[in-house]
């Protein structure tokens, strides 16, 4: 009985956990789920707005990965349900870093590159989530974002790619007391 109880033990605990790594991209990202509603979630500050998109940040979490911070991070509400998030990368190593780990998880991405501006772009799809990891070398800059289908197919595909710098917000600063670092994701 004893044995079988040890079995049953380590096979849930097994089961619970690769389902909660399983399921980390496909439901949501930093505690919130793809879908739900701005009025789910408190400490969100609007940094934007434009017709039916609404831009949010969390103004006392600072994020990291590859053992640097990440400038920025935004959430995209559409009709006041969250559709995307937007994340601005510091340097080529995170971005190395993160094609990497996407590989690891999600397999071989698309990869397309464009001349003009030097712009290399992964993309995975995992479920109705897609990851858009973009390189544009010209102007050093890095950025990632997860887009959850439903909700982003059903925005402008022309308003998606051109987010204001403005949506990102304000870096939340360093100093404050109630500012707690985290990793950008559960890899």
């Amino acid at each position: 009985m004893n044995y079988f109880r040890i079995f049953l033990s380590v096979g849930l605990i097994i089961l619970f956990g690769a389902s909660a790594q399983a399921f980390y991209i496909h439901q949501g990202i930093h505690g919130m789920k793809w879908g739900s509603s701005i009025s789910d979630y408190d400490g969100l500050i609007q940094v934007h707005k434009k017709n039916q998109a609404a831009f949010y940040v969390k103004s006392n979490t600072l994020y990291h990965t590859a053992n640097q911070s990440v400038p920025r991070v935004s959430y995209g509400f559409y009709r006041n349900q969250l559709y995307a998030a937007f994340i601005k990368l510091r340097s080529v190593d995170q971005f190395s870093h993160l094609v990497q780990k996407f590989s690891e998880k999600h397999g071989k991405p698309k990869i397309t590159y464009k001349d003009a501006g030097r712009q290399l772009v992964y993309r995975w799809k995992v479920a109705d989530v897609k990851i858009k990891l973009k390189m544009k070398d010209s102007v050093r800059e890095y950025k990632l974002a997860f887009y959850y289908s439903p909700l982003a197919d059903s925005l402008n595909r022309e308003q998606l790619e051109q987010i204001p710098a403005k949506a990102y917000g304000p870096a939340p600063s360093k100093e404050a007391d109630t500012v707690k670092s985290v990793p950008l994701l559960d890899y």
